[in-house]
């Protein structure tokens, strides 16, 4: 499956309107979900910050604040900000200028013109990774300083290593995903979602092999969405399928034969 490019993803964390593709896309793809849902808790985080620093920061509903209480105009960022977003980013050198510099793409010095009104400009156009780099510019512009981001969210977010959708068996017609990420300090967690969270007795939660032959059990399922550390040492390769289980109430530990929902990692 060919997967929404980064660039998209920004512009749709950052409020722009996903086109039909887009939007259909999203539906059936648990990665570039999660990865956006990463990139909306960025842009979220950094949206608060700026608020939190100054109070005519960027409004909470993503509107343009032009004037600070003061009457004076909001200030340009510090090219040293773009710096850092280049480094971070590992950006190549043709992109190495501020974009909202004296006569970058975007760039506008009217009296009372903020960064905002860059971005406005900028996402019209969708000028590719220039203008993925320009929206991370902005963002980290809203929070005030490249520090605010790191202040709110010292630790970079979790990585998405494998997803799966998850298909209804026999008698059920559920729909899910189940997404690995990846987490900072090294640890997996599996994070599952269910269309519905009704069962006979309680759901649980297992990694199958491809023959079903043997299995893991990484605990209960309550309501729709779940998460999972997983153990250390399992080898996904050898436990790809993501399957939830009716389970009645008996005492008995093992599978009960009775699946609702069932997925193999794209691993």
């Amino acid at each position: 499956m060919q997967h929404l490019h980064d660039d998209a993803l920004t512009l749709l964390a950052l409020g722009e309107t996903a086109t039909d593709e887009e939007a259909s896309h999203l539906q059936q793809c648990p990665r570039c979900r999660a990865d956006l849902g990463s990139f909306s808790r960025v842009v979220t985080a950094a949206r608060q910050a700026g608020a939190s620093a100054d109070d005519d920061g960027w409004p909470a509903d993503g509107a343009r604040a032009d004037e600070r209480s003061t009457g004076a105009p909001l200030q340009f960022p510090d090219p040293s900000v773009w710096a850092g977003i280049h480094s971070e980013l590992n950006l190549s050198e043709d992109l190495r200028q501020d974009p909202l510099s004296d006569g970058a793409p975007g760039r506008s010095d009217a009296p009372g013109t903020s960064s905002v009104t860059s971005l406005d400009a900028a996402r019209r156009r969708r000028t590719g990774t220039w203008l993925a780099a320009a929206a991370a510019a902005v963002v980290v512009a809203g929070a005030g300083v490249w520090g605010a981001v790191r202040a709110v969210d010292p630790t970079p977010g979790p990585e998405v290593v494998a997803s799966a959708e998850l298909a209804p068996l026999a008698s059920y017609t559920d729909t899910g995903s189940a997404v690995i990420d990846q987490l900072p300090d090294g640890r997996r967690e599996l994070v599952v979602t269910s269309s519905s969270d009704a069962a006979q007795g309680f759901r649980e939660v297992w990694l199958l092999a491809p023959d079903a032959a043997s299995m893991v059990s990484l605990g209960t399922m309550e309501g729709t969405e779940a998460h999972f550390e997983l153990p250390a040492d399992l080898d996904l390769s050898q436990y790809p399928v993501v399957d939830i289980s009716d389970e009645p109430y008996d005492g008995d530990p093992t599978h009960s034969g009775d699946s609702i929902l069932r997925g193999q990692l794209d691993l």
